[in-house]
């Protein structure tokens, strides 16, 4: 197998995304549970707030505990579908539920309950995905080791540290360090379609759960049993079991089922994609005004499910690799780049934006 690699310039690094995120994980921020289809739980809590796109069951369980008293104000469990509930309390707000409700034994002290859901599930779905892709392609600027098993992170940036993971380092794995500078923010893409994380504390130094994004952007598998997990994970296509466990964070996957304890340490880093500007997917930045460099919405092409992330063996190793593996249609000057217009007599393809600064790879 060979590699082609597709120089890009830098202007166009954002072509992957159709928007730079603004508020830190979009529709699912200042939720400690948010889920695109459903959430099951029994005998535990999550002490922060709840959204969840489908169905919710529970028992014994608690939401919101760790909030601050809203008398009503603020919904603190939303459900898009049908919400069954045996037994628990919600501490301090509403629950706000679209499908047929039924409560039993559970006390709502400080809120209502009402059938009003403003969260549009899908579009959320869509939007946490593509934060999720575009949190993948920061360039990695942390140490990564494995010694039998024992996994160590190490950063030196004071702002923000950003770690990439792939299979062969997450196997085996018995216990997760995080050593970077005080206050600084970690990103750890995990380039993994199934993730295993049993039995191990996660140990910082420098940081705290709130300043913890973990990113898997393609996992469709996440089980975490009997762990102390801090820091917040982006998984968006992601089905979770976490059972006999805690997280100091937020988990915003596809579905959740076990009895996993959620706290409430709500994510407060500061990611590269926040305070940015919308973009279009298929439209390239042209920032030197040289009309060759855009590519119309009607002839580029999406990236081919399987190939986005690089899923494919592109180094023989055996693993998965760990860049991306599509490379964009119709970037850069001249005949091999984007579509020039007929009337602009004057547009020409040798300005300096030319300059290939990025490698994207492609199997």
């Amino acid at each position: 197998m060979f590699t082609l690699r597709c120089i890009v310039p830098l202007a166009v690094v954002s072509i992957f995304s159709t928007f730079a995120n603004a508020n830190g994980l979009g529709p699912a921020d200042g939720f400690t549970i948010f889920t695109i289809e459903s959430y099951q739980a029994n005998n535990t809590d999550c002490t922060g707030r709840v959204a969840v796109g489908g169905s919710a069951t529970y028992n014994n369980f608690g939401v919101g505990s760790g909030l601050t008293n809203s008398n009503g104000t603020r919904d603190d469990l939303i459900v898009a579908g049908n919400l069954t509930w045996n037994n628990g309390q919600i501490f301090y707000g509403n629950i706000q539920a679209a499908g047929p409700t039924s409560l039993l034994n559970v006390g709502i002290p400080n809120g209502n309950v009402g059938e009003i859901v403003l969260i549009d599930f899908e579009v959320a779905e869509e939007e946490l995905q593509d934060l999720s892709d575009e949190l993948f392609f920061e360039q990695a600027n942390g140490s990564v080791s494995n010694n039998w098993g024992q996994l160590s992170m190490v950063g030196t940036d004071s702002e923000l540290n950003v770690f990439a993971l792939n299979q062969s380092d997450l196997h085996p794995l018995w216990g997760m360090t995080i050593t970077v500078p005080e206050g600084s923010t970690v990103l750890v893409n995990v380039n993994h379609h199934a993730m295993q994380l049993n039995n191990f504390q996660l140990n910082l130094s420098g940081c705290s759960a709130n300043n913890i994004l973990w990113n898997f952007p393609i996992a469709n598998s996440v089980q975490m049993n009997g762990i102390g997990w801090k820091g917040t994970i982006l998984a968006p296509k992601a089905s979770i079991q976490f059972n006999n466990g805690q997280i100091d964070g937020a988990l915003v996957c596809r579905l959740i089922q076990g009895n996993g304890e959620s706290h409430h340490a709500p994510f407060n880093g500061v990611l590269p994609t926040d305070e940015g500007e919308e973009y279009d997917q298929h439209d390239v930045e042209d920032p030197c005004g040289c009309c060759c460099h855009h590519v119309e919405n009607d002839s580029a092409e999406d990236p081919p499910d399987g190939n986005y992330y690089g899923e494919h063996d592109t180094d023989g190793d055996g693993n998965n690799g760990s860049g991306p593996g599509w490379s964009p249609p119709n970037i850069g000057g001249g005949t091999d780049g984007g579509d020039c217009n007929e009337d602009d007599d004057d547009c020409e393809c040798d300005c300096d934006c030319n300059t290939p600064q990025i490698e994207l790879l492609y199997d």
